[in-house]
C-alpha cells in the first residue's frame, strides 16, 4: 500500500484529492497542514511518499520546502518526495528542476495539474 502524506495549506485541494482516491486500491492519503509536523506525520502514518506544497504565503517558499525535504530525506530516507509548485514563478520552477536533477526531490508538479494527473504521479513514485 502506498501511503502519501499531504503537507500543504490548501485544505480544499487535500480534501478533493482524498475524495478522488477514496476508492483507489493501494493508495491512502493523510493530510497535515502544519509543516512543522511533516516528519511526525510521515513517521506516524508510515508514509512512503510526501507531497509538499510550495506555498505562496512567503513562509513556506521553495527554500523552506527544500530545506524540509533535506531533513525528511535524512530522517526518513524511504520516503519519496514530490513538490507542488506555482507554475508562474520562474525561480521556483528553476529550483525544483535543479532539486530533482540533484536527487533532493523525486518529482514536482504544478498547482494547475488535474487531480487525475496528480493521482497518477503519486502512484508512479
Amino acid at each position: 500500500m502506498k501511503i502519501v502524506a499531504l503537507i500543504m495549506q490548501r485544505t480544499s485541494l487535500a480534501q478533493g484529492l482524498m475524495t478522488k482516491v477514496r476508492n483507489v486500491p493501494d493508495i491512502q492519503l493523510c493530510f497535515e497542514p502544519d509543516y512543522d509536523n511533516a516528519v511526525i506525520t510521515i513517521r506516524k502514518h508510515l508514509a512512503n511518499v510526501a507531497l509538499l506544497e510550495v506555498s505562496e504565503d512567503g513562509a513556506h517558499n521553495i527554500g523552506f520546502c527544500l530545506t524540509l525535504c533535506a531533513w525528511i530525506r535524512k530522517v526518513t530516507p524511504h520516503c519519496r518526495l514530490m513538490l507542488m509548485c506555482p507554475e508562474g514563478q520562474k525561480e521556483v520552477i528553476h529550483s525544483a528542476i535543479e532539486a530533482k536533477r540533484k536527487g533532493e526531490i523525486d518529482d514536482f508538479v504544478f498547482y494547475d495539474v488535474s487531480l487525475d494527473y496528480l493521482v497518477a504521479s503519486l502512484e508512479s513514485l
